[in-house]
């Protein structure tokens, strides 16, 4: 294609320059491509593309130009280069200066790795929702928007790591794409472009998997014997032997499973004789070239089973996976039920469903959401779940941390794995009585196998580590209340309230949309329960249950904050009870700090006002929000020194403060006026609690943010 025609990435017209790191860096504004610079200005560019609409820290734009060997003016020449930038790029390219650092703001369609990603998020909605030509269409276009290694001409730690992260992303929508074919019945079309995956990535057994599965369809039997003997070669090199995929593949081959066949279409009135060829080679399966790094990832199932009593398509590893639970009639899951109205959380949804199509056999994928109390965690996780039940035939299983049963508390670690090892259909006298030989067996049990755990409730990661499966193929959803940190490796999702729409509709799908005449009313009473769903949720049940109440009057009851949390309880339902848990883990310091909070004005609250408020120095105010924020109970705004308390803990904030206490008073009974000067002005600072000066922020906040 001519260097002067701009290819768009998608249908849709980008608002602005278009940038593109999926081959060479390249930036287009219109027909006319812009320089942005020299090899240094090309690596800070990138960086910040590949942090787009993120912060990114001026070390980390130092170590991206410089690796480790920085001179002492780096900062400096950081700085002109962002400057040059402004300068040389469109002048709608907006490059903003937040502590730590720097933010490339980017609106739809101006990056196509962001295009990439949305198309393949398109692919995974259509594949879970049986429109397989669709996501065949969505992939196909994904491919089309590469034009060799992502970023290539650049080099250094920081730009080659997102480079291979998004060839790694290459890699996985090819795997989809491929196992679409195969379900479609392209196996003599695929092997042509298989075997130059193969050739390309010899030691990712997913594609060797998918290449033989392609050669015993055709026929060739033999040949695909060979290859799995050739990858077995490659892999005794490094000393392991192939996976499970390949062995239990090679297997079924050898004894001509039937089930590896497509089953034969029912031929169509007066219709000919189909011919064997697809269509044209899969986008993006070129070799690569020699200096290009082997990448090494298992494969990528899509999201639902052609086995029968299931729906959509799995990879060939999940096919056999499938295949083999159904030969055992095992069917184990403990999963809650799912909820007919489910509403919203579509982006949230669409990521999980994709992280749980791109499972691979090389570790677990963990996922952890998090969000205050009522927010609606577990009923995400389990609509999930749902959907993707028939790619981890072997097991779905869920378990509440808070405790088994109803009224029991949360199980120590032997009750757990002894609940894991019955679910998955370890009879009981075989669970071992001790507590090491609990975690030997439970290991045993999931090796090998495609499982689905929720782990629902988690206070501490501590509680999670032992439960993790230790092999690959799982997919492991953490629910917790507070920020989980320390989970290595896991994927972070924080929900926060529905948007105003979804709240309207979760409260039309519970009481019937003839109940809400009045848009307004729905807004404001959707407004005063936080647009959380189980506020949304109970006070639905008290309208269905009181049929001459309004929208209007269930607003007046609820407009109170002493009395909000006593209408948003319904029988073993309250919104109060989850507040209150999260509260008393907090520490004293950052409990006193919530309950200051409940005379903060609406809005963004700074740390000048906490401190003034809880009558405290800047730096302590600064970190016992921060605590609140890691507890979910206080909200992070975009800017910096920002903080928003969601109305509901203002309520419980306000309910907690009134109710009385046996012994001495607390030492912050009265809250400090809300104008006035505070408590140390007048009188001499001890130097260790003098405020900071503007920008230097504590540690923790800066590193949340820039991660952020």
């Amino acid at each position: 294609m001519p260097q002067h025609e701009l290819p768009k990435p998608d249908h849709e017209a980008a608002h602005g320059p278009v940038f593109k790191v999926l081959g060479p860096l390249e930036v287009w504004d219109g027909e006319r491509r812009v320089n942005p610079g020299g090899v240094r200005q090309r690596h800070v560019l990138a960086t910040l593309l590949i942090y787009a609409d993120r912060v990114v820290p001026v070390n980390r734009l130092i170590r991206a130009v410089w690796d480790e060997e920085a001179p002492y003016t780096a900062g400096n020449q950081v700085r002109k280069m962002i400057w040059n930038l402004r300068r040389r790029l469109p002048d709608s390219v907006r490059i903003l200066t937040e502590a730590p650092g720097y933010r490339l703001v980017l609106s739809e369609g101006q990056l196509d790795a962001r295009t990439f990603e949305t198309l393949l998020g398109r692919a995974g909605t259509a594949v879970t929702e049986g429109r397989a030509e669709e996501a065949v269409e969505h992939l196909s276009r994904a491919l089309k928007l590469w034009r060799g290694r992502a970023l290539s001409g650049l080099s250094g730690a920081v730009v080659g790591s997102g480079g291979r992260d998004l060839d790694e992303r290459r890699l996985i929508a090819t795997e989809r794409l491929v196992d679409l074919r195969l379900l479609n019945g392209e196996a003599r079309a695929l092997v042509p472009d298989l075997y130059s995956l193969v050739n390309a990535h010899p030691l990712h057994e997913g594609l060797r998997e998918r290449l033989m599965l392609a050669l015993y369809r055709i026929g060739r039997r033999a040949d695909a014997l060979q290859v799995m003997a050739q990858g077995r070669a490659e892999l005794v090199e490094l000393g392991i032997e192939p996976g499970t995929g390949l062995s239990r593949l090679q297997e079924r081959i050898l004894r001509d499973d039937p089930g590896l066949m497509l089953p034969e279409p029912e031929p169509e009135a007066g219709a000919g004789p189909e011919p064997d060829a697809g269509p044209g080679p899969v986008p993006g399966t070129a070799p690569q070239s020699e200096d290009e790094p082997d990448c090494d990832p298992a494969p990528v199932p899509a999201s639902a089973s052609t086995v029968e009593g299931t729906t959509g398509n799995l990879s060939p590893a999940a096919e056999v996976a499938v295949a083999t639970a159904a030969d055992r009639g095992q069917d184990h899951g403990s999963l809650p039920y799912d909820l007919k109205d489910f509403t919203g959380r579509r982006r949230e949804l669409d990521a999980l469903l994709a992280l749980g199509a791109a499972v691979t056999d090389r570790a677990p994928t963990i996922v952890t959401l998090t969000g205050m109390p009522g927010v609606g965690k577990t009923a995400l996780a389990v609509h999930a779940a749902h959907r993707l039940s028939a790619a981890f035939p072997d097991g779905r299983l869920h378990l509440d941390l808070q405790g088994l049963t109803p009224h029991s508390g949360p199980p120590t670690l032997a009750e757990a794995l002894r609940h894991l090892l019955l679910t998955l259909g370890t009879p009981a006298g075989d669970v071992p009585d001790d507590l090491d030989g609990r975690l030997i067996a439970w290991r045993r049990a999931v090796a090998g196998r495609r499982v689905l755990m929720i782990l629902d409730g988690v206070v501490d990661t501590a509680t999670v580590r032992p439960l993790l499966p230790g092999t690959g193929g799982c997919l492991v959803v953490v629910t917790s209340r507070t920020v989980i940190g320390n989970l290595d490796g896991a994927v972070p999702i924080h929900l926060g309230p529905l948007s105003e729409e979804e709240a309207v509709g979760l409260l039309g799908s519970i009481i019937g949309t003839h109940r809400i005449g009045d848009a307004g009313e729905a807004r404001d009473l959707a407004a005063v329960c936080g647009r959380l769903p189980l506020a949304l949720r109970i006070m639905g049940a008290r309208l269905n249950s009181r049929s001459a109440w309004s929208l209007a009057q269930a607003v007046r009851r609820l407009r109170r904050h002493d009395l909000r949390l006593r209408e948003l309880t319904l029988a073993d339902r309250s919104v109060a009870t989850g507040i209150s848990q999260c509260y008393r883990g907090l520490s004293p310091a950052q409990q006193r700090m919530l309950l200051a909070l409940r005379a903060a004005p609406s809005g963004s609250i700074d740390e000048r006002t906490a401190a003034r408020l809880a009558g405290v120095s800047a730096a302590e105010a600064e970190e016992a929000l921060e605590g609140l924020v890691d507890a979910c109970l206080l909200q992070s705004l975009p800017e910096p020194g920002g903080y928003a308390l969601p109305e509901l803990v203002r309520s419980f904030a306000v309910q907690e403060s009134a109710t009385p206490r046996p012994g001495p008073a607390p030492a912050q009974t009265q809250l400090p006026p809300r104008t006035g000067p505070r408590p140390t002005e007048g009188r001499a600072t001890p130097p260790g609690n003098r405020p900071r000066p503007d920008g230097a922020r504590r540690r923790g906040t800066a590193a949340r943010r820039s991660a952020a």
